[in-house]
């Protein structure tokens, strides 16, 4: 596998209302080369709550961001970002910036592996069906059969290689992810 790093920072803030008042342009450039094409006048103002679908992974970061702004405490994690065709090793940290008041999200890539195309995680993949797939947002793994496991067996499982339609994504979160951030995975 070709191991790269990306030496980027992508920053964005939150506001005391929980909206995004700053993207810095890296955040914009990785926005846009993940199939998110946009400019920081469309994103700037927006809840980041409302930004989350998945309620599990919304009450993490509202722990997160509490945690930050009540207690003055600094979370750090790794979690995963992967494009169709890399995995990426990401770090976070989330403080408080008690200059500005706003709550800022550090993030940088540790570690990119290539790796062949997954058409599953292809945001410009048209054909969807009905059928829904949950991803964890922190690690990337896919619950099949109630039993959380890396996207490439998941696709494997499923048979979506030869798949002419695949299934939609919905995020959220597993176990081991929500223990992980809920009970002293995050280092203050």
């Amino acid at each position: 596998m070709n191991l790269s790093q990306d030496p980027r920072e992508f920053l964005h803030r939150i506001d005391s209302d929980g909206r995004i008042s700053f993207v810095n342009e890296a955040w914009l450039a990785f926005a846009a080369e993940n199939g998110w094409d946009i400019c920081a006048a469309q994103v700037l103002g927006l809840d980041l709550m409302e930004q989350i679908s998945d309620p599990e992974t919304r009450h993490i970061y509202k722990l997160l961001i509490a945690r930050a702004r009540d207690q003055g405490r600094q979370a750090f994690f790794g979690y995963r970002c992967d494009s169709p065709d890399c995995r990426r090793m990401m770090q976070m940290r989330i403080n408080l910036d008690r200059d500005l008041d706003q709550v800022e999200f550090r993030s940088h890539v540790v570690r990119m592996e290539r790796r062949d195309p997954v058409a599953l995680f292809d945001p410009g993949h048209l054909n969807r069906s009905d059928e829904i797939l949950r991803v964890c947002s922190w690690c990337k793994a896919v619950s099949v059969d109630r039993t959380w496991i890396e996207v490439e067996q998941a696709v494997a499982r499923l048979g979506l290689l030869a798949a002419q339609v695949l299934p939609r994504i919905s995020h959220g979160i597993c176990p081991d992810c929500s223990e992980r951030m809920s009970n002293g995975g995050v280092r203050a």
